[in-house]
């Protein structure tokens, strides 16, 4: 599991990337940390008002708008990146706009689990292995293609040619001669 300050470090050094996915911690430990600071800028805000100087004056010396500016980008690619880490398309985040059932909707889609699997945004970056093998840089920008199952299918009917069946017994046979009989020999010696 990702702690608070790796999931700070990486909303950073990700601040304009829509692209990948992003873990339930790294959202709420950012969300935490958001939070707190806008806080503390807040209350900051508050005891440094001077009821003596005009309201105009006052106001351009408050921090924690500063603050607000400089996180609506990071805040909206970590939840872009969050929506993918769940499967969902980042255009999720306009169900935010329907009144009342928009914003808990979007808060249920916030809390839900990773995908386990490598899906068409990334490789799972969750706690434990991948049960599928890891996306390359390649595989990561292309979609897909549900057709390529039905492929598969064509070729397991094929029969196979005598070159491939000596391929495959060329490989069996080497991988026999480098595991198996090496590893008999480092126990005999």
């Amino acid at each position: 599991m990702m702690g608070p300050f790796a999931a700070i470090e990486s909303v950073i050094f990700k601040y304009f990337r829509l692209r990948g996915r992003a873990t339930r911690a790294e959202y709420w430990w950012w969300g935490l940390f958001q939070f707190l600071v806008l806080t503390g800028l807040i209350v900051l805000d508050v005891m440094s008002i001077n009821p003596d100087a005009p309201a105009l004056a006052s106001a351009s010396g408050f921090k924690s708008p500063y603050f607000l500016l400089l996180t609506l980008i990071p805040n909206f690619t970590v939840t872009i990146r969050r929506l993918h880490d769940s499967g969902r398309s980042g255009f999720w985040y306009l169900i935010t706009m329907v009144p009342i059932v928009g914003p808990l909707w979007f808060l249920f889609l916030m809390v839900l689990p990773s995908e386990k699997d490598d899906n068409i945004y990334g490789p799972y970056g969750g706690p434990g292995p991948s049960r599928r093998r890891p996306l390359h840089a390649q595989d990561s920008r292309r979609r897909h293609d549900p057709m390529q199952g039905y492929a598969v299918l064509e070729r397991i009917r094929q029969e196979p040619t005598p070159e491939m069946i000596a391929a495959r017994q060329a490989n069996i046979h080497d991988y026999y001669k480098s595991r198996v009989l090496a590893s008999q020999t480092q126990r005999l010696s």
